[in-house]
């Protein structure tokens, strides 16, 4: 019954952090796909679920979550005051942001990077109280590993929760930009679970040096979109 009740706490966590309704801002973000469907490149449900799985697989979706697996593991925890467990920032954690950022193909994925780090630190300070080192910036997918860590959640089902909020926020700028129904969104969202689901095991324990992917022009749409003379989002 313990280990049941923990699990029930570390979802419900996760599923708050992770949550559109946790206020980062992700909705304004839609990581390049406004150029791709702009182009002509997403326009149907097939081309934004391949677009999707690609980002997922063969690029940023796979790069983040082993850098926020690295980021949790790399957390040394210590016993604070009222038993609490704090920690901070470490030269691990510092060299596994710069690569996070290093990893950016553009000023825009940079910007998104940035500001949803900035803003997921300061909402789980001030919600959860966490000590996960406040000097900006924390890459996004640095402070979510670091989050899930500091409040004692398993690193595979905190990778599962932050990758499905990732693939949602995409499927949600689909869904509103193509447009395509909220069946269709759903539709996507299901077939990519299990790819999900994959990748949090795979990614739970890879190395930093295993970094890279082949989502060439996904990298592309987010260097294109800044170039977009209408533009709804922000990246």
């Amino acid at each position: 019954m313990t280990e049941l009740t923990d699990t029930i706490r570390q979802t419900q966590l996760l599923a708050a952090l992770f949550s559109p309704a946790f206020p980062i801002g992700a909705f304004s973000y839609s990581h390049g796909i406004e150029a791709a469907i702009a182009s002509g490149d997403v326009d149907d449900a097939t081309t934004a679920h391949d677009w999707i799985e690609t980002i997922l697989l063969g690029g940023s979706g796979r790069n983040d979550a082993i850098l926020m697996a690295n980021a949790y593991n790399a957390v040394k925890l210590h016993a604070a005051k009222d038993g609490q467990l704090a920690g901070g920032r470490n030269a691990e954690i510092e060299a596994i942001n710069e690569l996070a950022f290093a990893l950016s193909s553009g000023v825009e994925r940079a910007q998104e990077n940035r500001e949803l780090g900035v803003n997921f630190t300061r909402m789980t300070e001030q919600v959860y109280q966490l000590d996960i080192g406040l000097s900006p910036p924390l890459a996004y997918p640095v402070a979510a590993g670091l989050a899930a860590r500091h409040l004692g959640c398993e690193l595979q089902l905190s990778l599962s929760l932050f990758l499905q909020s990732f693939i949602g926020n995409l499927i949600s700028v689909v869904v509103r930009a193509v447009p395509l129904g909220q069946s269709d969104g759903q539709i996507i969202l299901a077939r990519l679970m299990p790819a999900m689901a994959a990748l949090a095991d795979e990614a739970s324990t890879t190395p930093l040096d295993d970094i890279g992917g082949y989502a060439i022009l996904a990298d592309h749409a987010s260097i294109l979109h800044e170039t977009l003379e209408t533009r709804i989002y922000r990246t």
